[in-house]
C-alpha cells in the first residue's frame, strides 16, 4: 500500500470512529431518539461511520450479489456527509440562525466544506481525477 492511500484509508478509520462516537454520545447525552428528526440525525451518522469504516479496513466490501471497492464505498460515505451536512446547516440557517448561531458565517462554511466534500467524494468514485490514481488502487 503507498502512503497516500495509507493515509486516505487511516482518515476514513479515524473518521468512521468518530462519526460512530458522535452518535453514540447523541444517545447517551439525549436519550434513545424519539422525534423523527433526531432519529434521522443519528441513522444517518451511524450509516455514515460505518459506510467509513468499512471502507477503511475492508479492500473490498460484499453488497448484496456485488463486490464493491473500497474508494466506491468511501464515495457514498464522504457524499452522504456533504448531503447531510448541507441538509443540517440549510434547515437550521432557515429556522433561524443555525446550529453555531453564526449565521451568514456558517452559511460560507457550509458552502465550502459541502464543496470540499463533493469534490473528494467525486475523486473517490471516479479513482482520482486530480489526485494520482494509485491513492485509490484496490489490491
Amino acid at each position: 500500500m503507498n502512503s497516500k492511500k495509507a493515509v486516505v484509508r487511516q482518515g476514513l478509520v479515524g473518521g468512521g470512529f468518530v462519526t460512530l462516537l458522535l452518535a453514540g454520545t447523541l444517545v447517551v447525552a439525549l436519550g434513545v431518539p424519539t422525534t423523527p428528526s433526531m432519529l434521522g440525525v443519528v441513522s444517518w451518522l451511524v450509516f455514515v461511520g460505518a459506510t467509513m469504516l468499512a471502507a477503511g479496513r475492508r479492500e473490498r466490501v460484499r453488497i448484496g450479489s456485488r463486490t464493491v471497492g473500497w474508494p466506491r464505498v468511501a464515495a457514498v460515505a464522504i457524499a452522504m456527509i456533504a448531503v447531510g451536512w448541507g441538509a443540517i446547516s440549510l434547515g437550521s440557517l432557515l429556522a433561524g440562525d443555525g446550529i453555531t448561531g453564526l449565521g451568514p458565517i456558517e452559511a460560507v462554511l457550509t458552502v465550502g466544506m459541502v464543496g470540499y466534500f463533493a469534490w473528494f467524494a467525486r475523486e473517490c468514485w471516479v479513482g482520482g481525477a486530480r489526485i494520482d490514481a494509485e491513492t485509490f488502487a484496490v489490491d
